[in-house]
């Protein structure tokens, strides 16, 4: 179902103040984008679309969250972020159970279904995320301490100095403990703001993969209108392809590693007395390290 504009912010307005009716309305329009969501964003399977249906079907019936909605972006781009965040938390907490039917045969030798739970996988995720972590810090702890401190620097964002580190940096720095412990919580603080950039990236892609949604939404009525309207069809079809190379390019960088809150190199060298360059060169080197030590081509700077 196509709403208006108008009749959209009528609807979603009316959601946020728990009005049953609107909110029957907002879901007919709306199920559809719901299930797609994790499938087309996430490349998830059906069946985790249908679990994530119901996840968002809960939390959105209520009528709460659409109060959040002021109207500064498009709705769906809005929607999507918040889709996206759902989508994000449902999976930090969902458990995977997985139900089976299964024929068994009773006293009378006749057939009846059972349902059984398969275990639950989740603590084995975890031990090996827990394993992987052990391994990494192990890895780590057997690079020189210069070396080491470069590298955590680096990404002192996501990590902690020991106290052999702190006092090695003392030595390099002459700044004392409590001066150390500023400077490195000032750090964080601008890090902070630049995971920050990296969420609205995030965001950034989900608004493109909408903007494509609509954009051949018009490019499928305006073919109809092609002989009237060439210049039109080649317009929108500029604009799509400038959309996906745009998302791509996101993606790209999402994959390689860029959205993560790194220390620029300048900060480490200013602190440690080096020059860039040499941050630069042992950090790949750590990286290339690490990599093949840990088995795990997907680490990237």
């Amino acid at each position: 179902m196509n709403l208006s504009k108008d009749k959209t912010l009528d609807i979603v307005t009316r959601c946020g103040d728990g009005d049953e009716e609107a909110l029957k309305l907002f879901f007919e329009a709306y199920s559809e984008d719901i299930y797609n969501f994790p499938m087309k964003i996430f490349h998830l399977s059906e069946d985790d679309a249908g679990d994530f249906f119901l996840y968002a079907f809960e939390r959105l019936k209520t009528g709460a969250r659409f109060s959040s909605f002021k109207g500064k972006s498009s709705f769906r781009t809005w929607f999507y972020s918040v889709l996206r965040n759902m989508l994000i938390d449902w999976q930090r907490t969902k458990r995977e159970l997985k139900m089976t039917n299964l024929g068994k045969i009773n006293k009378e030798g006749k057939e009846y279904a059972t349902i059984e739970d398969e275990p639950d996988q989740r603590p084995d995720l975890i031990e090996e995320a827990q394993e992987l972590t052990r391994h990494f810090h192990q890895v780590l702890g057997e690079i020189g301490i210069e070396k080491r401190v470069i590298f955590k620097l680096s990404y002192i964002y996501y990590l902690n100095l020991d106290e052999e580190e702190i006092e090695f940096l003392g030595s390099k720095t002459k700044l004392s403990p409590e001066e150390l412990k500023q400077k490195i919580m000032s750090l964080r603080t601008e890090l902070s703001r630049r995971e920050e950039e990296n969420i609205r990236m995030e965001d950034k892609i989900t608004s493109l993969y909408l903007n494509i949604l609509e954009l051949k939404e018009k490019q499928t009525a305006t073919i109809k209108k092609a002989p009237i309207l060439p210049q039109e069809v080649d317009k929108t079809s500029q604009a799509l392809k400038k959309k996906y190379e745009q998302r791509k390019k996101l993606l790209e960088k999402r994959k390689k590693g860029h959205f993560l809150a790194r220390t620029p190199y300048r900060e480490v060298a200013d602190l440690l007395g080096i020059t860039e360059g040499n941050v630069s060169v042992t950090l790949l080197r750590l990286i290339e390290k690490i990599q093949k030590k840990l088995k795990f081509s997907e680490l990237s700077e």
